[in-house]
């Protein structure tokens, strides 16, 4: 078996690349890299390795990033849905069917932490 190598901090794939270019052209249209990094909310080490393209954001933070931005991760990522849709196709799904599920998923999830921050601690 051939041994494989570990990923150097210095290798970069392509998703990282993507996100640090769309990421720089979206602080120039968002008034600077300050301000950017700060309707963001992401610690400003975090922001930079993302934004160097050296970071390995999660998908989590990929999708908090694109919810700030009120558009949709294809879109940060410089797709468009219709792109999403043909590609997701190809697989034997639905876009529209999966972005449903996911907001109903995260609906129950919200009303389920109002649910428990509601509740009293017996005393």
């Amino acid at each position: 078996m051939p041994l494989v190598r570990s990923p150097r901090s210095t290798d970069h794939s392509i998703l990282s690349e993507m996100l640090a270019a769309r990421l720089q052209q979206l602080e120039i249209e968002n008034g600077g890299t300050e301000r950017f990094q700060r309707k963001l909310g992401l610690a400003r080490g975090t922001y930079y390795t993302i934004a160097r393209g050296i970071g390995n954001p999660t998908f989590r933070t990929i999708e908090r990033i694109a919810s700030v931005l009120n558009m949709s991760v294809f879109e940060l990522l410089g797709f468009n849905n219709d792109d999403a849709r043909r590609a997701m196709r190809k697989s034997g799904l639905d876009l529209d069917k999966v972005v449903a599920a996911i907001e109903k998923k995260n609906y129950a999830q919200r009303a389920l932490a109002r649910q428990t921050r509601s509740r009293k601690l017996p005393s």
